[in-house]
């Protein structure tokens, strides 16, 4: 699916990058990083990714400054965080796609290249999770999704087909 593509990971979990770089490589794509942090990600930008996954919060604070030097070099990209887009992100790139942990890698990597293919996701808001800003792309079959607002409440998706999908699903 990724046939060759340099996927920047900025992501400061080691167990997730692991699982993000693997699964990448599984889809023949090529990954840069990961970066723990937004300086090492600033850096990776100079390798020419074709795409990145970012994490909302890294070791050294918002992936917001990350975010804004790939939209401005018209890098795709997509969020995989458990919190959402940094507010000011939110604000200044509201199509920014994100994909909220739990899901499983493979929707992460469906996500980044369809955006690197020029297949913008469809959105939508999850209304039961109020003030966060959780905008999850639709219909790619993300799982559910772990609030943290009502205590032990899922709030799930269907897959491609339409197709309700039963659990949390982790690798």
């Amino acid at each position: 699916m990724l046939r060759g593509k340099r996927i920047l990971v900025a992501e400061d979990n080691d167990w997730i990058a692991a699982g993000l770089i693997q699964t990448i490589t599984d889809y023949r794509g090529i990954a840069l990083g990961p970066a723990q942090t937004n300086v090492r990600a600033l850096a990776l930008i100079a390798e020419h990714p074709d795409g990145a996954i970012l994490d909302g919060n890294l070791l050294d604070g918002p992936i917001t400054p990350v975010a804004r030097a790939l939209c401005d070099k018209s890098v795709p990209l997509v969020v995989f965080t458990g919190l959402g887009l940094p507010t000011d992100l939110r604000r200044s790139h509201p199509d920014i796609p994100v994909i909220l942990k739990p899901s499983p890698y493979e929707t992460v990597i469906h996500a980044i290249a369809e955006r690197i293919e020029g297949h913008p996701l469809p959105r939508t808001r999850v209304e039961s999770m109020p003030g966060t800003g959780l905008i999850p792309p639709q219909g790619l079959g993300i799982g559910c999704l772990r609030t943290t607002e009502s205590v032990g409440s899922d709030i799930c998706q269907n897959d491609l087909a339409g197709h309700p999908i039963p659990g949390p699903q982790r690798r």
